[in-house]
């Protein structure tokens, strides 16, 4: 009878033992995974930033001389955290957005009194054209 309990009581902690790993393994699988999608999430949203920051100080350049037709075809990155994105120019000003509800906006520092802004392009060719052909400023794929 004491050799059969002491068989059981074996068991029993290794059992116990494996699932205590189990335990450990599950949340600490959960706490990486949690880590790498906050890092994931932010890197894309600074990359977002940078791409409007650029695709609008081209805009602004582009419209200072107000007396000629331009245009400038800017290299994009093509994807930002393996996921295409969208750049939107509109009369109420950029916006950078990909899937996820992920986007960065910014107006247009009042050029939308002056200029009409329109256009939509999606980052899969690597490039943008920013056109200005009199007061109309307009983005799109195809370079001149």
């Amino acid at each position: 009878m004491i050799s059969k309990a002491k068989g059981q009581i074996l068991v029993f902690e290794q059992v116990l033992i494996f699932g205590i790993a189990i335990a450990i393994f599950v949340s600490s699988y959960a706490l990486f995974t949690m880590y790498q999608n906050y890092y994931v999430s932010s890197s894309a949203q600074d990359q977002l930033t940078g791409v409007k920051e650029y695709v609008l100080s081209n805009v602004l350049k582009i419209c200072e001389n107000t007396d000629t037709n331009a245009s400038v075809v800017l290299s994009i990155p093509k994807m930002i955290g393996n996921n295409y994105y969208r750049i939107r120019l509109q009369s109420a000003g950029l916006t950078v957005s990909m899937e996820g509800n992920v986007s960065d906006f910014s107006p247009l520092y009042g050029l939308n009194d002056t200029f009409d802004f329109s256009g939509m392009v999606v980052s899969d060719l690597g490039k943008v054209v920013v056109y200005k052909n009199g007061r109309s400023v307009y983005l799109d794929r195809r370079v001149p």
